[in-house]
Formats: C-alpha cells, structure tokens, sequence
C-alpha cells in the first residue's frame, strides 16, 4: 500500500511537472492588483447595464469560483498533495448559497454542496474554510453573517444549528437555538443596535435576537398573505438605518420594516410582467438605498426604490458574464460592489453600482 501511494505520488508530480506552463515575469499581475485580481484583468468584459447610450449604472467586474481567481499560487508540492487528498476540488465553490465581506475584504460564500464557507483573502490572495467543529461538521451552510469583531455566524439548514467562528475561522460556539429554532435559512446582523436577525422559514417569521447573549428580544411576523404576515421568508438584509427587508418568498413580494419591527413597505407580485416575480430569492440595498432582488425564475436581478418601482434589471439566463442560472444570495458591500450566489454556474459573480451620476 506505501510503494502504490508513493507511486501515485510521483506519477502525478511528473504529470504536473509537465504540465505546468510558468509565468512569465511580464505576464504576472501588478501587486495592487491582488486585491481584485480577477475583477481587474483586461479579460473581463466591459459590460454596464443600461447599455449605451443610456447612462450606465451597473458594471461588470469579474467572478470568484475558486482560490485561482482572486490570484492565489500554490508550489509544486502542494498541488500535488492537494491532488491526492482531493481538497483541490472542494476549494471549488459547488452551490453557492449566500456571501458575505468582512472588515479585511474577504470574500465569504457559503456553499451547501460543499458543506463548507469557503474564505477569499482578496488581500493576501490566500483561501481558507470553515468545516464546522471538532465535535460536529456543518452539512447544509446555507446562512452567513459578520459582526463587527468580523466573527462569522453561519445558519446550518439541515442541522438547524448557528455555528460562530472567531475572525480566524476557529470554531467558538453554538448559538442555543434547539428550544425555538424550525429551521434557519438566512442571517442579518445589525451592528450598531447589536442585533442578529434570523429568517426562520417554516415558522413564517423573523426572530430578532441581542447580537451578546443569544437570547431571543423579539418576533416579526406570523404565517399570512396580509401585510406583516409571511410564507415562508427565505432571504434578509439590513440597510444603514437598521431598517429589515425580507423576502416573503411564497408571497412573492418583499417587506421592508423600520428597526423597531414596525412594517414600512410590501411591494411584488407573482407574474411575468415588468416589476414582477417568478421566484424572488436573495435581497441587498446599495447605498442610496435602492432594493435589489435576486429571481431565480427569471435568472435576473431587479432594482427597485422603496416603494417598488422598477428603476432597472440585468441579466438573463446562461453561462456567461452577466448571466445567471437560479441566483441565489445576495450582498452590497460598503463599496458598493454587488455580489451575486450564482448558485448553478458554480461561482460568485461581483458588480459595481455607478451611482445617480449625470452625463
């Protein structure tokens, strides 16, 4: 078994050694590139939404599927262990579900095929991962979150647990959930009111939770078609102003409620026509506090104003850039950078909002 495993060894180190094409010293990207490696090379398309002439106010960057793409370099040797041990593969994002960025602009993407949040150190162009802890591994990631101290909070879907990890992706507890949790599909943390949101889909409403002690401060919502009311919410994101939108996934609409759990606007419908929703899914708001949604029937996303007005949409199905197949989660960082879960392309496709500017 040794001599088989020391030939399996070298046969593939010869494989790679032949392989491998070095790179060029006027090939290799300038160091201020590293932290956008992929989003600033000449190979991605220039691509705004609306097109020209129209003043554009959505630009393509680039994508993230795996450590390659934000420019991290592994020697020869580790390719090859990575190789026998398979953990190659699994740094691949396989079904990314929801994203998240941290104080240090890593890229976090919980992916639930993998069962693992995989980390994009954009800085460093360096990849790390959260499995779960020494006494359980995480089986369906489904839902992220970063506090203020960029500790990580990831709802599990299948386990039905809140697994928290310190900044450096050591395992630091288990929210105690078991006495009110059904089964979490997506976080929000307010940071400056210290609260942690959690959607918790089969019991139709959102539990509002004091960010320090775990324990429950309030409830929004309960199973209904009026307004207020939910069925089956699935996504949450937070504005600067602490107010809470939410996906009401089967009512296919979205709420949007101030930071005292008081309703402030419900807009969307079932349809196919413009403004409409086939299958409403991830929820963000840019900086000047435009709602942007993620639908999974038509591999879109549309950006509204508060009180649902469709202002634009981009996309289409497939394969491409700019195009999506059953987009999932979605973040606006403070830069305004869009971060798309493209769940079935197997990547996390980055966009920038140009902002109202004039010609």
């Amino acid at each position: 078994m040794l001599h088989q495993a020391i030939m399996k060894i070298l046969v593939v180190a010869a494989a790679l050694l032949l392989t491998a094409t070095p790179l060029r010293a006027e090939e290799a990207p300038p160091a201020e590139t590293v932290p956008q490696a992929k989003e600033q090379t000449a190979a991605a398309p220039d691509l705004v939404w609306p097109s020209p002439p129209l003043q554009p106010r959505i630009r393509y960057l680039g994508s993230v599927a795996n450590p390659e793409d934000i420019g991290r370099k592994k020697g020869f040797w580790r390719k090859v262990w990575d190789f026998i041990r398979g953990e190659e593969a699994d740094e691949q994002v396989a079904r990314p579900m929801a994203v998240a960025v941290d104080g240090r602009d890593r890229l976090l993407v919980a992916d639930t095929l993998r069962g693992r949040v995989h980390i994009f150190d954009r800085r460093q162009g360096e990849y790390s991962h959260l499995r779960g802890s020494d006494m359980e591994s995480m089986r369906l990631p489904i839902g992220l979150a970063v506090d203020g101290q960029d500790n990580i909070y990831v709802a599990d879907g299948e386990l039905n647990k809140i697994f928290v990890f310190r900044p450096d992706g050591e395992f630091d507890r288990m929210l105690a959930t078991t006495p009110w949790l059904k089964r979490p599909s997506a976080l929000a943390i307010d940071r400056a009111r210290q609260r942690l949101y959690v959607v918790d889909t089969p019991a139709h409403d959102i539990k509002v939770l004091d960010l320090p002690s775990g324990t429950i401060r309030s409830v929004i919502g309960s199973r209904g078609v009026e307004r207020g009311q939910f069925n089956f919410p699935t996504f949450a994101t937070l504005d600067r102003q602490g107010r809470l939108v939410v996906t009401d996934s089967m009512n296919m609409r979205i709420q949007i409620f101030d930071a005292e759990g008081q309703l402030v606007s419900v807009f969307g419908k079932n349809g196919d026509g413009s403004g409409d929703f086939s299958a409403p899914k991830g929820v963000a708001l840019d900086s000047e506090g435009h709602v942007y949604v993620a639908d999974a029937g038509f591999d879109n996303i549309q950006v509204f104003d508060e009180t649902g007005k469709l202002l634009l949409f981009w996309g289409t199905s497939g394969q491409d850039a700019g195009e999506f197949w059953l987009p999932a989660g979605l973040l606006i960082d403070a830069q305004d950078r869009i971060y798309v879960a493209d769940s079935y392309n197997k990547r996390v496709q980055i966009f920038q909002y140009l902002g109202e500017r004039d010609e």
